[in-house]
């Protein structure tokens, strides 16, 4: 069959056939060509007043499905916005609460009337409840300071070995509420008249991590110091100005006492100055020059009823035993101004003759 069409290799393009009205036609259109197109009109809303604002009718059928008919409300909801002055006030307010809840102290007053000299006692580091205690040594000194009303004491911390973890633990051999109830007991048969006050050690410290406090039954009795405690200690109205605390900052091991010393030089004021936690027993006096003259300070570094124990024992640390042990003194004239450092309760009961 062949194929219609311009001649291979033919030149002459095939010629375009226009259609429409014949060339030379005088048959012209009447009037304007109007075209008509069938547009289907969109039904909707427009939400304001410009055209992008739109919206077709499915448009707001779907906003309305999703929507749902859910109405939530908060009619007695509000945000206080509280003033600095509410603020301080509220907080001022616990503050002082606190203080009266934790009766707390830092200074106190202690008068005394005694017809003898007074012999005040650094009852410090006793560890009861740890196996290296000299429970005998400990029992033989609290009697001897409840029969005698020459001899008064202070609490100079750690009266608990309180510890709450484990290796330490295993040195222990009563569990913090037997140590507390120990502590407790002792104090009571000691008696609170022949306790002037305490202060809290870094061992008690530890239990309160556990929620436990030794010491709030305790200062019910007699004024307990967390930190440094200033005591005016009125003897037959002689006032001897005294501070206690468990830790004083400095250590020496060439003196003992490097730690209450240091403490008197940056604190003016204080006859004696006691400090405990290094277990190492130490008494001194030094005549300190003041701007009203020349004074007499005592210092003491108490001692322990706790020969050592596991970490004391790797630390290079001596066990103790015999003078070692027990509390050191310092005794107070009832007439004047006068105080004499004293070593053991041995030595105590020896000169005043009881």
């Amino acid at each position: 069959m062949k194929k219609l069409g311009r001649p291979k290799g033919s030149k002459n393009k095939p010629k375009e056939i226009k259609r429409g009205r014949p060339k030379g036609s005088k048959n012209k259109p009447k009037g304007p060509v109007v075209k008509i197109s069938h547009v289907k009109m969109k039904e909707g809303l427009y939400t304001s007043g410009s055209e992008d604002s739109f919206k077709s009718r499915e448009q707001i059928q779907t906003e309305a499905l999703y929507r749902g008919n859910v109405s939530v409300e908060y009619p007695d909801r509000h945000i206080a916005e509280l003033s600095f002055e509410q603020l301080h006030e509220e907080m001022t307010r616990r503050s002082e609460l606190r203080q009266k809840a934790e009766a707390r102290e830092y200074n106190t007053t202690i008068e005394i009337q005694t017809d003898r000299p007074l012999a005040v006692g650094w009852f410090a580091d006793v560890h009861s409840g740890s196996s290296e205690v000299d429970y005998e040594r400990l029992k033989w000194e609290v009697d001897e300071i409840k029969r005698n009303p020459y001899m008064k004491v202070l609490l100079g911390g750690d009266m608990a070995d309180a510890f709450c973890w484990n290796p330490a633990q295993f040195g222990d051999i009563a569990n913090l509420d037997e140590q507390n109830l120990y502590l407790r007991r002792m104090l009571e048969y000691m008696g609170y008249e022949n306790i002037l006050g305490a202060v809290v050690g870094n061992h008690e410290k530890w239990t309160r991590r556990t929620g436990l406090d030794m010491y709030t039954e305790i200062r019910k009795n007699i004024p307990v110091f967390d930190g440094v405690g200033t005591v005016d200690l009125v003897i037959n109205g002689i006032t001897y100005t005294g501070a206690i605390m468990h830790k004083a900052k400095g250590y020496s091991y060439f003196n003992p006492n490097h730690p209450q010393k240091r403490f008197a030089m940056e604190n003016e004021g204080y006859d004696f100055v006691m400090s405990a936690h290094t277990h190492k027993g130490s008494e001194q006096s030094q005549i300190k020059d003041t701007a009203k003259g020349s004074k007499k300070v005592v210092f003491l570094s108490g001692k322990t009823f706790k020969a050592g124990d596991d970490f004391l024992d790797t630390q290079g640390n001596k066990r103790l035993d015999g003078d070692g042990l027990g509390t050191n003194w310092i005794l107070f004239n009832h007439k004047k101004k006068m105080m004499i450092p004293l070593s053991s309760t041995a030595e105590v009961i020896e000169i005043m003759g009881m």
